[in-house]
């Protein structure tokens, strides 16, 4: 397949595809909406992640996963199909290294189709247990207009990186690729399964994939678990509101964000966003909290304009003494 395109050591240690190198690849991504850099992340970096997956969810089989998935929101699991299951990862650790987030040769083989301030969007994991079968057929986002010749002429808004954690054969089952599927006029009829390009994934592979482009997990019919690594990569107009709607994309506290290095905490923008989100929430909780448990005023003598002697430092007509309108 033209669009395995295989990264030497050499490039993976300067941080950068030979410029022959990335012309095909950017090419070949255009053509078919994918490409496979292989190799494109160094073993020891791949072997950390899969360590780090390991240490935090490695005691769950299926039925914890589902579990999870199935208490009340939020959760960092979500049910994406018959014992499939992703998972919103704590950006620390082996998760938020800079040769993982951002990591400099996808960066900059991403710049020139993304700008080059693009953002990060998400990162998850997709965790298939032995007995999962065949996903649904699904792009990761829907086309952005109806009309086919508008799609057909528009650059790719956001890519997604997928990276497996292990080696996943074809009995462990892979991620299936409709190449070519991202310009298709149709973006409701879904191609005949048979017609689908598979392979196997070896750790290491970068696996980019346009968000318009179709594709489906494969049954696992091995008996390993099989966690890959998703990094979404987007512009920085295009915010994704279909796939993360009952929990957070991006999971990075405040002090991981400030010890990033501060060349690509641009990047990490929405990770910023997000925990400044969650940061008023607290505040507005304890706020909440700290009223409900304020003494309650019980003399009638209190002048409206005085201090309201809860210790709100408020004036009683603003506090416990508003006006309640009647119903």
């Amino acid at each position: 397949m033209d669009w395995i395109i295989s990264v030497s050591s050499a490039e993976r240690a300067r941080g950068e595809l030979l410029p022959e190198t990335a012309r095909e690849a950017t090419a070949q991504f255009r053509k078919h909406g994918c490409i496979v850099l292989r190799g494109g992340l160094a073993p020891g970096v791949v072997d950390a992640m899969h360590q780090e997956y390991l240490a935090r969810f490695g005691g769950l089989n299926g039925r914890g996963m589902q579990a999870q998935a199935e208490s009340p929101p939020p959760t960092r699991f979500t049910q994406v199909g018959d014992c499939r299951y992703e998972i919103t990862l704590r950006m620390n650790g082996a998760f938020g290294s800079p040769e993982v987030i951002a990591n400099p040769l996808l960066l900059r083989f991403l710049m020139p189709l993304l700008g080059e301030d693009l953002r990060l969007s998400s990162f998850t994991s997709v965790v298939s247990h032995p007995g999962a079968g065949l996903q649904h057929v699904h792009r990761d986002h829907a086309y952005l207009y109806n009309e086919p010749s508008v799609n057909q002429v528009m650059p790719v808004y956001a890519v997604n990186v997928s990276v497996p954690m292990i080696d996943v054969d074809m009995e462990t089952g892979p991620t299936g690729i409709w190449p070519g599927s991202h310009m298709w006029d149709s973006q409701t009829e879904l191609p005949p399964l048979d017609t689908v390009t598979s392979f196997p994934f070896l750790r290491g592979d970068c696996v980019l994939m346009d968000y318009r482009t179709l594709h489906a997990g494969l049954p696992n019919r091995g008996n390993r678990i099989r966690p890959i690594a998703y990094l979404v990569y987007a512009r920085t107009w295009f915010f994704d509101e279909v796939n993360h709607p009952m929990r957070v994309s991006l999971d990075m506290r405040m002090e991981e964000y400030q010890m990033l290095p501060e060349s690509i905490r641009p990047l990490l923008t929405r990770a910023l966003a997000q925990n400044m989100r969650n940061r008023w929430l607290e505040v507005d909780v304890r706020e909440a909290d700290a009223v409900r448990r304020r003494p309650q005023p019980t003399s009638s003598k209190i002048g409206r304009n005085e201090l309201c002697p809860c210790g709100s430092g408020k004036k009683y007509k603003h506090c416990h003494g508003q006006l309640v309108p009647a119903s």
